[in-house]
């Protein structure tokens, strides 16, 4: 259960750190986009090593896409008003 948690987790904060990746490269940020490419990677990379040796971590790792997704759109949205 554990790793469903942390696999959760690990991409839902792909997806909102992944937010800041594509702000950057829009902004034409090349240094930051570097790391938030370097910090999505790394996080996503906990998901996958998670749901590789589970594949009912699959599971969590959608709902933490969606959620992610959809919290990282809050957070943008705020900043942009």
């Amino acid at each position: 259960m554990f790793e469903y948690v942390i696999t959760f987790f690990a991409v839902f904060l792909t997806d909102v750190l992944y937010v800041n990746l594509v702000k950057s490269i829009q902004q034409d940020l090349q240094w930051r986009a570097a790391f938030w490419g370097m910090v999505v990677t790394f996080a996503s990379s906990v998901a996958i090593i998670n749901y590789t040796n589970d594949h009912l971590a699959i599971f969590p790792a959608l709902a933490g896409a969606f959620v992610g997704t959809l919290v990282g759109m809050k957070i943008r949205k705020k900043e942009q008003t």
